[in-house]
């Protein structure tokens, strides 16, 4: 079989793809520096919780960290989730200007596509979403249970 000789691929194509490619990587860099801070938040609210403080000074510090760590973290993970969410949001609007600079076409044939197909796009961006979610709900409910709203 001869060896099939494959059209240059565009600029644009490079370009967005490599665009791409950082935000995907970027995204996936917050996800995951949001994790390792949630675990050290959740391990310091745990010590709090279930540390007894020997002296009565060291009993309000104990409560007013017991307020602040839940608060830090629930922020961490509200700029998270509006970080990863706005880098989704651009990502679908280079992908969306690849198509429109390439007629509506989908792009060079020979070459990968730019970022999935549809159904690969809604489960690669399933988990930075949710995951920041999941933070954000956990820390309002610890923090609503621990004033008793909840």
């Amino acid at each position: 079989m001869p060896d099939q000789e494959y059209p240059p691929v565009s600029e644009l194509y490079k370009v967005t793809r490599g665009q791409i490619e950082h935000y995907d990587n970027a995204i996936n860099s917050r996800v995951i520096w949001l994790s390792i801070g949630q675990s050290f938040f959740f391990n310091v609210y745990a010590m709090l919780v279930t540390a007894k403080a020997p002296t009565p000074q060291l009993m309000e510090k104990q409560k007013m960290l017991a307020i602040i760590f839940p608060i830090a973290a629930l922020i961490v993970a509200i700029f998270t989730f509006i970080d990863v969410f706005a880098g989704l949001i651009y990502l679908r609007k280079l992908r969306l200007n690849y198509k429109e600079a390439t007629n509506g076409s989908s792009g060079e044939k020979p070459y990968p596509m730019l970022n999935g197909n549809k159904f690969d796009r809604s489960f690669q961006r399933v988990s930075p979403v949710v995951i920041s979610l999941v933070f954000i709900f956990t820390w309002l409910y610890l923090l609503l249970y621990d004033h008793k709203i909840f």
